[in-house]
């Protein structure tokens, strides 16, 4: 109660001199006569605190019909033209009743001094709304800065995350391992097998800098690891990518791959409980589908690959990332980029 009281107070204080200030302008005699500056006092914050509230409730209304973002120029215009009615009417209003009550008559309420007077609150208006507007923008700016910096270290989060799971030793050990066996059984395959596993290291090292990619490519990079993993695990692991590669839509490099490492990594894979993994469309998302048959001895994992992947989704899409544990499947759903 007390914090409200000084709030107000000393919005009072700063109604009662922009008002002194601009009757001193005016005619400086009034500060000769106390009882007329206690009067210009009382008269500045009776018209200036509607003003201010009637202005802030304009604002907020406008707020909710037009963003900063996305029209800049017309937000300015309509919300400084408002501002002009509102307090024109206001002032005219209140000034108004003010003289009849005090007796002045309904001419003097529309004098010149009158005119003058809201004049200069309106030119006081309008400087203190270009100043306000400045700082707001100059806020959204730093809070853009941030959100970018933000956005920034997660890529750099998420990517680490992606070669890190490409360059652990249990995913080099296996893939040498598979490589080393196709080398006696078909050495085509295990020139294929080479390329693709050279492929998914140079796609890691050439999107460490992007935030986002077009599907087409994280398609291909995708199959070139389930292809290396179709290997590790042959019929124990199916994969359907049912998502075209002339499909236009972007996604975060890597986030659908962390996210099918996982699958693989928390699953039970043999022949009696084969995993199935699937991709495709949904209104709007691209969802990542398994089936669940969690190991019986789980690997640590401290969710930071999809924690990471959900940040980044929020400032890219504005939308967060799903998931789902239900009939049997494990499902996450990333947004589509546009």
């Amino acid at each position: 109660m007390l914090k409200l009281i000084k709030k107000y107070l000393l919005i009072f204080l700063m109604l009662s001199v922009i008002g002194n200030i601009v009757a001193f302008f005016m005619n400086p005699y009034f500060l000769k006569t106390p009882i007329l500056l206690l009067y210009n006092c009382a008269y500045s914050i009776l018209i200036g605190f509607p003003i201010m509230k009637g202005n802030e409730l304009v604002l907020i209304y406008i707020s909710k019909k037009i963003e900063w973002k996305d029209s800049p120029l017309k937000k300015f215009f309509v919300s400084l033209f408002a501002m002009i009615v509102v307090s024109s009417g206001i002032a005219i209003t209140l000034h108004y009743l003010v003289m009849l009550i005090t007796g002045k008559g309904f001419m003097f309420a529309f004098s010149d001094s009158a005119l003058d007077v809201l004049l200069f609150q309106v030119l006081i208006l309008v400087y203190v709304f270009t100043l306000f507007t400045g700082i707001e923008f100059f806020k959204m700016w730093k809070q853009g800065l941030l959100k970018q910096e933000a956005l920034q270290r997660k890529a750099v989060e998420l990517q680490l995350e992606a070669i890190k799971n490409q360059v652990n030793p249990h995913f080099l050990f296996n893939s040498l391992n598979s490589l080393s066996s196709l080398v006696y059984i078909d050495q085509d395959q295990a020139v294929e097998f080479i390329e693709k596993l050279s492929n998914i290291y140079r796609y890691v090292l050439e999107q460490k800098n992007k935030k986002t990619i077009e599907w087409k490519y994280e398609k291909q990079f995708l199959e070139n690891y389930l292809q290396l993993m179709k290997v590790r695990f042959a019929d124990n692991l199916n994969y359907e990518i049912r998502v075209d590669e002339d499909d236009i839509f972007k996604v975060v490099p890597l986030a659908a791959q962390i996210l099918i490492e996982n699958a693989i990594k928390h699953n039970s894979i043999s022949d009696e409980k084969p995993l199935y993994i699937e991709l495709y469309r949904e209104e709007g998302y691209l969802v990542i589908r398994n089936n669940l048959q969690p190991k019986k001895i789980l690997e640590i994992s401290h969710n930071i690959g999809l924690e990471n992947i959900n940040s980044q989704y929020e400032l890219l899409t504005k939308k967060s990332v799903i998931k789902s544990d239900e009939d049997g499947f494990f499902t996450v759903k990333l947004p589509v980029i546009n």
